[in-house]
Order: C-alpha cells, then sequence, then structure tokens
C-alpha cells in the first residue's frame, strides 16, 4: 500500500513542480497585467524624465542661482520719499524772529550705484512756509529744490572693484553649485543603470534555476524508470527527489529576488506600479572589450567636475586676493553736489522758475579715513593666500585622485572581462563533464552523488559566469561616472 502511494507521488510530484515554474513565466492573458519590456535606453529615458534624485538634484542648481540676484541687488534703484508738515510756536530770542512758524512740504528722491563704485542721488523737494514775523520779504512763500549728488570710491572699492568682485565671486559659485547637482545627477543615473542591471541579473538567475530544475526532473525521472525496473535503490531515488524539492526552492527564491530588484528598479526610475510585470530587453552577455588607460585618463581630465569645481575655487580666492589688498588702501571718496532753488508766493512759479531764475549751490569734497594699524585687512589679505596656497595643494589632489579612480575603475573592466572569458569556458567544461556523466548513468558506471555534485558544481559556475557578466556591466558603468560623461551620453538640455 506504502509503495504504491510513494510511486504515485513520485510521479506526480515533478509534474506539480513543473507546471508551478511554467506558470511564473507564462505569457499574459487578457485578465493578467499587461507585461512591460524595458531597456537600458528605456529605463535611462525614464530616470532623467522622473526621478526624484535627479528633481532634487536640479532644484539645487536652481536654488543657488537665486544667489545671483541677491548679489546683483547692490545696483538696484531707490526711490526715497518724505512728506512733513511742522509747527513752531517756541518762544524765540528775538523780536525779528516769528513767533508762530508753519512749515509744510515734500521730497522726492532716486539713488543708485554703479558698477564703477558711484552713488548718483537725485533730488527734488518743495517746501510752503509761513510766519508771523514782520520782517520777511516774501510771507508766506514757496521754495523749490532740486539737486544731483555724485560720490565716487577711489580707495578701498576702486571704482567699484570690490562690488564687481563679489558678482564675479557668486557667478563662481553658481557654477560650481551646478557641477555638483549634475554630478548628483550622475550618480542617480548610475544607480539606476546598475539597478537595472541587477533586475537583469536576477531574470538571469531566475531562467538558469529553471533550466537546472529541469535538469534535475530529466534525472529524477531516469532514476524513476529505474527504480521501478529494480537497477536502482531507494535512497538514489529519494536523492534525486531531493535534488528537484531543492531545485524548485532555488526557483521561488529565484523569483523573489528578481521582483525585489524590479521593484527597486521602479522606485530608483520613479516610474510605473509595483504591480507591473517587467521584462528586460537586454541580455547580461555582450562582446566584452578591454579599455585603454591613457585614453580614459584624458577623457576624465576633460570631464571631471570636481577638478573644475576647484578650479573655480582658486579663481575666487584670486579675486578676494585682489580685493584684499585693495583693502589695505585707506577709505578714499570723492563727492561732488549740485543744487537749484527758487523762491515763490506761487508753488506753480516756484517750480517753473527753476529753469532760469534759479539759485545755484555747488559742492566739491574729498574724505579720508585711514586706519592706522589696518590689522583686519592684513589679516584677511594672509588667510586669503594661505587659502590659495591650500587649493593649489587641493588641485593637486585631484589630479592624483583622477588617475587613482580611472586607474582602478579600468583595472576592473578589464579583470571583470577576462574572468568572464575564464569563467565561460569553466561553465562549458562542467556542462560536458555532465553530459559524460548522464551517458555513463545510462550504463550504470554512475551514482546520484557524482551526478548531484556535477550538477551543483555546473549551477555554481553558472551563477559565478552572470555575476562577473553583472559586474562587467557594473564596471563599464563606473568607468563613464568615473569619467563624469555618463550623464552627457544621454542628457544634452541645458540644467
Amino acid at each position: 500500500m506504502k509503495a504504491a502511494l510513494f510511486k504515485k507521488l513520485i510521479f506526480i510530484f515533478p509534474l506539480l513542480i513543473l507546471v508551478s515554474w511554467r506558470g511564473l513565466h507564462a505569457q499574459p492573458t487578457e485578465t493578467q497585467e499587461k507585461v512591460i519590456e524595458l531597456s537600458l535606453e528605456d529605463v535611462t529615458r525614464l530616470a532623467l524624465e522622473n526621478s526624484l534624485d535627479i528633481q532634487m538634484a536640479k532644484f539645487d542648481a536652481y536654488i543657488k542661482r537665486t544667489s545671483l540676484e541677491r548679489a546683483q541687488s547692490l545696483f538696484d534703484t531707490f526711490l526715497n520719499a518724505r512728506g512733513y508738515f511742522s509747527r513752531n510756536k517756541k518762544m524765540q530770542p528775538s523780536v525779528l524772529l516769528g513767533s508762530d512758524e508753519k512749515e509744510h512740504g515734500f521730497s522726492v528722491g532716486l539713488e543708485k550705484k554703479l558698477p564703477t563704485g558711484t552713488t548718483i542721488t537725485l533730488d527734488a523737494m518743495g517746501t510752503k512756509s509761513r510766519s508771523s514775523s514782520t520782517f520777511l520779504t516774501l510771507n508766506p512763500y514757496n521754495e523749490a529744490e532740486a539737486g544731483i549728488t555724485l560720490n565716487q570710491a577711489l580707495g578701498r572699492n576702486f571704482f567699484g572693484l570690490a562690488d564687481r568682485a563679489s558678482i564675479k565671486i557668486t557667478k563662481l559659485d553658481i557654477e560650481n553649485s551646478d557641477f555638483s547637482s549634475l554630478d548628483d545627477m550622475e550618480k542617480s543615473l548610475a544607480d539606476v543603470q546598475k539597478a537595472y542591471w541587477d533586475f537583469v541579473l536576477k531574470e538571469t538567475r531566475l531562467v538558469i534555476a529553471g533550466e537546472m530544475f529541469k535538469s534535475a526532473e530529466t534525472l529524477y525521472k531516469i532514476y524513476q524508470d529505474k527504480f521501478e525496473r529494480g537497477l536502482t535503490e531507494e535512497s538514489e531515488l529519494l536523492a534525486m527527489e531531493a535534488l528537484v524539492s531543492k531545485r524548485y526552492s532555488e526557483v521561488i527564491i529565484a523569483e523573489l529576488e528578481k521582483e525585489t530588484a524590479k521593484n527597486n528598479l521602479l522606485f530608483l526610475m520613479n516610474s510605473g506600479s509595483f504591480e507591473e510585470e517587467l521584462i528586460p530587453k537586454d541580455n547580461l552577455t555582450t562582446e566584452a572589450q578591454t579599455v585603454n588607460l591613457y585614453e580614459e585618463v584624458e577623457e576624465a581630465v576633460c570631464n571631471r567636475r570636481d577638478y573644475k569645481r576647484k578650479q573655480n575655487e582658486l579663481k575666487s580666492k584670486k579675486i578676494e586676493i585682489v580685493v584684499n589688498k585693495n583693502s589695505l588702501w585707506p577709505e578714499i571718496d570723492l563727492g561732488a553736489s549740485l543744487s537749484r532753488n527758487h523762491l515763490h508766493a506761487d508753488r506753480s512759479s516756484a517750480w517753473e522758475g527753476l529753469g532760469k531764475n534759479a539759485n545755484d549751490e555747488f559742492l566739491v569734497e574729498l574724505r579720508f579715513k585711514v586706519p592706522l594699524e589696518n590689522r583686519s585687512a592684513r589679516s584677511d589679505l594672509a588667510k586669503t593666500n594661505l587659502e590659495k596656497e591650500k587649493l593649489l595643494l587641493g588641485l593637486k589632489k585631484i589630479e592624483r585622485l583622477i588617475l587613482k579612480e580611472v586607474h582602478d575603475a579600468v583595472n576592473l573592466v578589464n579583470i571583470t572581462q577576462n574572468q568572464v572569458s575564464l569563467y565561460e569556458s569553466i561553465v562549458k567544461m562542467h556542462e560536458k563533464k555532465l553530459d559524460k556523466e548522464i551517458e555513463r548513468l545510462n550504463y550504470g558506471r554512475s551514482d546520484a552523488d557524482t551526478l548531484i555534485r556535477y550538477e551543483e558544481d555546473l549551477l555554481e559556475s553558472r551563477r559565478i559566469l552572470s555575476n562577473h557578466w553583472h559586474q562587467y556591466r557594473a564596471s563599464l558603468i563606473e568607468l563613464e561616472r568615473v569619467k563624469n560623461s555618463l550623464l552627457d551620453r544621454y542628457w544634452q538640455e541645458p540644467l
């Protein structure tokens, strides 16, 4: 009774496993969700359009760009306006002065600083005064006055040197922020592409697991037939049955790993639904080629953004040195003003008289402010010179860092390419070895332990080969990222 039940189970069990595994890879029907095929190009395009990390990196650059207007606000035009009314009934020391004075008026003006360090002020003022004094020739009277004032920096901010320098430094800072954002975007894009190849690896692993499951099933059927004919022991049949169960478990695990890799890819792309079924269009295998170190280094030196950032920092520091040297000078300001006024009992006549009946006042002045010790300026200059020397050392360090990173990336690509070639031959040897052992089994010259061991060897070698192919694909992406050429290959739009 038990023997008959056992024979039925061992006959049905592999069929159930095969149906279950085929169900995992069944083509979509009308009731199933649509299967989406994605290539590396598709994934890259979707990531550039939708990735949250890439979008946030862009906003970092946009936010930094707002600092330019803040720096340029130094040259904004200001409108000044004032209106007032006063009444003075204080006791006066002379009878010539009135005991009751009233005055009301307004003033309006424009003030602007030019990039040359020149401050221009235009003013217009109108007042009406009334007094109780009997000694005033014109009472009440209106006064109209207009004037222009110029102030030119000649010392520390020599003809606007410091003002223009702050704009230049801000622009360099913005360019460095753009470089940093592009680096972040490139890293995010590299992560998405690596996630895609990880998904392809898991798909390959699933195919390998399925093929190894079929191979184990074939061996199981052979031993089942031998057992029914009394040509093998029950223990060897049980070993094969355990092998089938193990291979089926590996299929389930591979399916889970593929699902996890798919979800990670969709998350990084910020596109698609986690319930969708994805199928990669690309294979891990490709035509592996070696890369030339010197060509890659030359390209990296031209493209590396951290090198360009350090160069911009050095430019900024040189500008600061010029400004700090200028700060050793005293503050020297040349001022000039011209104003005209006219008095009349009638307000409109007072303003009309500014043209031909006005009286002028002209003033020229030169102002000095000299710090005798000037310790602050000397300290800033010394500090900036030291920071410049430090930046030069940092530039040398980045040059060596580029050589190191490119050298490591090139070595990884070439070594992985060699490992791929090596394991392709190893897989072929294990396949041939297993085939020969199965032939020996047909002549009764093999056993279950040897076959299981040979199949494990083949499975492990195929897994290692897929890992090396995956590493080769990832190493190419890393090489492009190290050279800062990955993003430019897929994205030419302005940031």
